[in-house]
């Protein structure tokens, strides 16, 4: 996995980059591979946090297709 931050599109609202938001889950059964990582959604920090309702009605007309 990288170590990098990547950015996506940009905010419908402040137009800044978009982060990536990943959830890990356990170990697997099996010790020689690693735990499984898996993409959960795209936020952006400054308007999720300062306008939320605004935020997810964006994102949901934007990916809502």
């Amino acid at each position: 996995m990288l170590n990098e931050l990547i950015y996506a599109d940009p905010c419908p609202l402040c137009s800044r980059p978009m982060r990536p938001e990943f959830r890990s889950s356990g170990r697997s059964a099996q010790q020689d591979h690693p735990a499984r990582t898996d993409f959960h959604r795209y936020h952006c920090d400054s308007c999720e946090a300062a306008r939320p309702q605004e935020f997810y009605a964006a994102m949901r007309a934007l990916y809502e297709t």
